[in-house]
């Protein structure tokens, strides 16, 4: 019969009896602590492990989140800008100037008299396409809205005014 790892090493001359005693004791004693139930330095090691692999298995679940919404995020713009391009409406110069908040500031376009109207009562709506300034039907900014707020830069909804007038004046 050929002879242990432990003796292969001693013969080899690689060990000596001293380090072949001790990890005898070594052994012995996990074997003990196992028994009666006591938690070895590999046990913690391993629920260490197992712990840090939840948490980056939550971190990854995270982050494939964000990158879903981001993915939304831009298929909501691509749409948005995919209605606004293909339901645009010429933009007429006039000698009205209508007024809207773009970006914190206010600015004003000319238009007709019958544009101006119609973005004031909601049938029209004003947005951003390409750097230019375009009009679309009330659905459509409606529809735009919904993807993205901000590439519609005035739209009066109807629904949002309030026509009760109090009866006392």
């Amino acid at each position: 019969m050929g002879l242990s790892l432990q003796e292969q090493l001693l013969k080899a001359g690689l060990v000596d009896k001293k380090q072949v005693k001790k990890a005898n004791h070594e052994k012995k004693v996990k074997a003990k602590q196992k028994r009666k139930g006591i938690v070895t330095a590999d046990e913690a090691e391993q629920r260490r492990l197992r712990q840090q692999q939840a948490e980056r298995a939550e971190q990854d679940r995270q982050l494939n989140a964000e990158r879903a919404q981001q993915a939304q995020r831009k298929a909501d713009q691509a749409a948005a800008r995919q209605l606004i391009e293909s339901n645009r409406l010429p933009l007429e110069e006039g000698d009205v100037a209508y007024h809207y908040v773009d970006g914190g500031s206010i600015k004003r376009v000319a238009v007709t008299r019958d544009i101006a109207d119609k973005l004031a009562n909601g049938r029209l709506g004003l947005a951003l396409h390409n750097q230019e300034l375009v009009l679309i039907a009330a659905e459509t900014a409606v529809k735009v809205l919904q993807r993205n707020q901000d590439a519609i830069l005035a739209y009066n909804d109807p629904a949002d005014s309030e026509d009760d007038y109090p009866a006392d004046w």
